[in-house]
């Protein structure tokens, strides 16, 4: 064979070697372009924290009017409970005694149906589940009434109802709550509402130490009957992101997140609906990760720092870099009609309660976005 037409031969059978391993990863000479990639800003959302308010005694000891002792939670954006409950303490504000509270629960749920135009029409329904100790229902469209006195939970006179706090637990609670304490209200921090004192619930990490505790979201308590218009809560950090679909590749590239409370993590999503709007699926994009080429999971940045280069800061801890990454081709019912992603009209990053089932998006919305009609193909 004539060595010059072997080199010829070689050479275009090395362009077509090289050609058929990289065309998956990058773009060559022979497809300089690849897919189109279309991508979206997110923005912030805080509509569905966990959030509330307690209504104290007038007196933080008892009182000779035994109707005055009364102490009420009302909560909002908690998430239903596979693993544990939530649990209802009241204790001094110096947290070196607590006792476990019994109540009795009430739920308020709001249902949204379209109607015939496609609008959306609201109801509420309220049901008493009774006297509980703990409870694991939640979610994001509803309300959770608990209501106790000093009598009923067998709290004696002389001792201070100084501190309501919601713990999350896993076993039979003991005589004080676990190291997860994420929603609480000091009297010394209520104020006269009406006739009584009510005080807006803090969502994070309690602490008894006002300079130690980590305040992800605060709430604010209006004077309004039990309801949606009740308490609202809102978090001062602004995180910022950007979704990127390219192909079969879904990313999310996003920073400046608190680190979230002990028993959280964070999660991202993409929902699938319908041309009216309707839901039909939502698959998970992942669990917060640091960038590539670590790609380290942020799952328990609630107690350690994941990655002193993208995770730093005092007195709280501050996620500065994170990525959630898959591919269409990994995940069943993401290509639709043959294209990848085609009807997922919106992307969440969530904060998840590690309690809560691990295959559902949680209640806590913390960033989202309409996606653009590039990549649901609207």
């Amino acid at each position: 064979m004539n060595p010059m037409r072997l080199v010829a031969l070689t050479s275009v059978a090395l362009t077509v070697a090289l050609a058929t391993a990289c065309t998956e990863e990058r773009a060559i000479t022979t497809e300089p372009v690849g897919s189109l990639g279309f991508g979206q800003n997110l923005v912030k959302a805080q509509s569905n924290l966990p959030r509330g308010r307690a209504i104290f005694p007038t007196a933080p000891i008892a009182s000779a009017t035994p109707a005055t002792d009364s102490i009420i939670v009302e909560l909002g954006g908690l998430d239903s409970l596979s693993s544990g409950n939530y649990v209802v303490w009241v204790g001094n504000d110096s947290a070196t005694k607590f006792v476990r509270a019994s109540g009795l629960l009430t739920v308020l749920r709001t249902d949204t149906t379209l109607n015939a135009q496609g609008d959306a029409v609201f109801s509420t329904s309220s049901i008493v589940v009774g006297t509980v100790n703990q409870f694991s229902t939640g979610g994001s469209n509803r309300l959770m009434r608990f209501a106790t006195t000093r009598a009923a939970i067998g709290m004696p006179n002389a001792d201070s109802a100084n501190l309501v706090l919601v713990s999350l637990e896993t076993g039979t609670p003991g005589t004080a709550p676990s190291v997860r304490r994420p929603l609480w209200v000091r009297r010394s921090q209520a104020a006269v509402v009406g006739v009584r004192l009510t005080g807006g619930v803090r969502f994070g990490n309690y602490s008894p130490r006002l300079s130690e505790e980590f305040v992800f979201a605060a709430s604010t308590a209006a004077n309004a009957v039990f309801g949606p218009a009740a308490f609202s809560a809102t978090t001062v950090i602004i995180p910022r992101g950007r979704i990127e679909v390219r192909g079969a590749i879904y990313t999310v590239n996003d920073s400046n997140y608190y680190r979230p409370p002990v028993g959280y993590f964070y999660e991202a999503w993409t929902i699938r609906t319908d041309t009216l709007g309707r839901f039909i699926d939502t698959v998970s994009l992942g669990r917060k990760a640091t960038p590539f080429p670590g790609r380290l999971s942020y799952y328990d940045a609630d107690t350690q720092i994941t990655d002193p280069l993208f995770m730093f800061g005092t007195p709280t801890p501050v996620i500065f870099a994170a990525q959630h990454r898959v591919s269409a081709d990994t995940i069943a019912g993401t290509v639709v009609r043959g294209i990848p992603w085609r009807e997922f009209a919106f992307t969440y990053v969530t904060l998840q309660n590690k309690l809560s089932p691990t295959d559902r998006m949680g209640a806590n919305a913390v960033m989202v976005v309409g996606n653009p009609s590039s990549v649901s193909f609207r």
